[in-house]
């Protein structure tokens, strides 16, 4: 049988939140991504590769590590090896601390590659039993060197209690592989009364999860709210709409949810009344909304009164009005109406940008085709100063061939087959300080790019007689902040990582050096760096290739450079 598509506005509202630099949006959009794949829908093929390259760059790069978590998640739903592999691995190397992105992780990795684990990946330091545990979330157990389990509820560690609670959710459980005696249903009950509330909540979320499992097997009762701690209150709340059918219990217990002081209770409850809608709802959610402060509760409720709006006038009003608070708001209105009459009211603003997924007319189409072209490109400038070393002020600087350089990284670039993102350089020879910003304005870079010479917590540029003439970290930090534009800035030069360091409180990624770099080994860092980018590679996995480049002539030379991120 086919699969569905994810629907055109699913698909743009879950980009539009990844893009959005909210850790906590960005985790909720991953979340929704996962539960569509788990559904049985699926991306369109053309949108797919987009999709991938943003989540492996969120695994590589994103400093909030639930994030880090569910973009792991999301690849072992809708990854493949050329496009993620590489991410996960390098997850799962850099946090082999945290057993919960380990687990992601192997479950990620498990995925790909058909329940072959790559030992490489550093597999042989991972438990056995958190090893398959993570492993049977995506693969089915029959494919996997399965080890005897012999779990204590009363004794074992809570991070392999989270595990098997996982495993149960997604039921891909074997029953009784977890405990000889019980049936799964018995232990998601049992571990709801867990010391640990964290273990508490995963017994919450697998019954959320488990069409097999229903309130019977909550080990938390719903009248016991008040008494949880704000994330097991988060997950009652959003079971509770599906799970309470008197209406007047339900009633009684939303206006108690709506008034927790825990943002993340409130939010629970919100996300749970999604898809529910009765008469006289309306009474307590539009009064919920009049008196909420958090944008992050009522996100999900303006998409609750938008996919409701038919049933109810005081919905629709409600969704316009939330719909003019701004752009996030107006994403989540439009995905509640998708399919409604509503979404006509709101789908096509005058003047709008089209959406990514907007099927839209033929000239907004052509407009989006331009904008995705011109967001492919992305503008490096390289700046290069060569100081006159006939000049006895400038003896110390050896001279260097540049324009060498620029003619090999064009070679190299037009080798890659089929990029994903074009850089696109703009050098400047003989950069004068008084030029910097002028030509940053000029060429409206992405990537700011100098390769010379440094030392002294300075970088040297030229004067107009071509003698040495330095800027230092605090003015260059000055000048990245004004423009406030760039994404990475690239200090090719001995000495700069001081440099790096002012700077990075500005630009996402500076890479600088820690010591004097050798003029043989250092072009093949910017080569390789480049070429990765191209390839669609983030800027952190790309800085590591990099660095490997580096390796595999000198790996003394390597250790230099360091990159420093927001």
């Amino acid at each position: 049988m086919a699969k569905t598509s994810i629907s055109h506005q699913q698909a743009a509202f879950i980009r539009f939140e990844l893009n959005s630099n909210d850790a906590q949006r960005q985790k909720s959009a991953l979340q929704d991504l996962c539960r569509l794949s788990r559904a049985g829908l699926t991306l369109r093929p053309e949108i797919k590769t987009t999709f991938e390259q943003m989540i492996a760059g969120l695994t590589v790069n994103a400093s909030d590590l639930k994030v880090v978590r569910w973009a792991l998640n999301a690849i072992a739903r809708i990854g493949t090896v050329a496009n993620t592999a590489e991410s996960a691995k390098l997850a799962l190397r850099r946090h082999e601390a945290d057993p919960e992105i380990v687990a992601a992780a192997v479950s990620a990795l498990a995925s790909l590659h058909r329940g072959r684990l790559p030992p490489e990946a550093g597999m042989a330091a991972v438990d056995p039993a958190t090893r398959m545990l993570a492993a049977m979330q995506t693969v089915a157990p029959r494919l996997l060197d399965t080890v005897p389990l012999s779990i204590d509820l009363d004794t074992a560690d809570p991070e392999l209690l989270k595990l098997a609670l996982i495993v149960i959710g997604l039921n891909r459980d074997i029953q009784h592989l977890l405990h000889p005696r019980h049936e799964n249903g018995e232990i998601v009950r049992a571990l709801g009364q867990h010391d640990d509330p964290i273990v508490r909540q995963y017994s919450v979320w697998s019954v959320i999860e488990n069409d097999r499992l229903g309130a019977e097997h909550l080990g938390v009762p719903l009248d016991s709210i008040d008494r949880e701690k704000p994330n097991v209150q988060a997950k009652l709340l959003q079971l509770a709409p599906t799970a309470i059918e008197d209406r007047t219990e339900l009633q009684e217990l939303i206006i108690q949810g709506s008034i927790l002081p825990s943002l993340e209770a409130r939010e629970g409850l919100a996300k749970g009344l999604s898809h529910l809608f009765y008469e006289g709802l309306q009474d307590v959610t539009i009064r919920w909304a009049e008196t909420e402060t958090e944008d992050r509760v009522l996100l999900p409720l303006a998409e609750h009164f938008a996919r409701h709006a038919e049933g109810s006038p005081s919905y629709r009003e409600e969704a316009l009005m939330l719909y003019d608070r701004g752009k996030a708001f107006r994403e989540r209105v439009r995905l509640g109406a998708e399919g409604t009459a509503l979404y006509s009211n709101v789908r096509g603003d005058i003047g709008r940008t089209p959406s990514l997924f907007d099927e839209g007319t033929d000239t907004e189409r052509r407009t989006l085709m331009e904008r995705m072209k011109t967001e492919r490109e992305l503008r490096v400038l390289i700046l290069n100063a060569t100081p006159d070393p006939a000049a006895p002020v400038d003896r110390d600087y050896m001279p260097i061939r540049p324009d060498k350089e620029a003619m090999e990284l064009r070679e190299r670039m037009a080798a890659v087959q089929n990029p994903r993102r074009r850089p696109i350089f703009e050098t400047v020879y003989a950069t004068r300080v008084d030029q910097i910003q002028q030509e940053m304005v000029r060429h409206d870079p992405k990537v700011l790019h100098f390769s010379g010479h440094g030392g002294g917590g300075s970088l040297v540029f030229e004067d107009r007689d071509g003698r040495a003439s330095p800027l230092d970290g605090e003015m260059l930090a000055r000048i990245v902040e004004t423009y406030g534009e760039l994404e990475c800035l690239v200090l090719h030069a001995c000495y700069s990582d001081e440099i790096a360091k002012a700077c990075a409180a500005h630009v996402p990624y500076v890479v600088g050096s820690t010591d004097a770099i050798s003029d043989f080994t250092a072009p093949k860092f910017t080569y390789m760096f480049y070429q990765a980018i191209a390839t669609g590679r983030p800027y952190r996995q790309a800085f590591e290739m990099g660095r490997n480049e580096v390796a595999l002539v000198d790996q003394a030379e390597a250790t230099k450079y360091a990159m420093r991120s927001l």
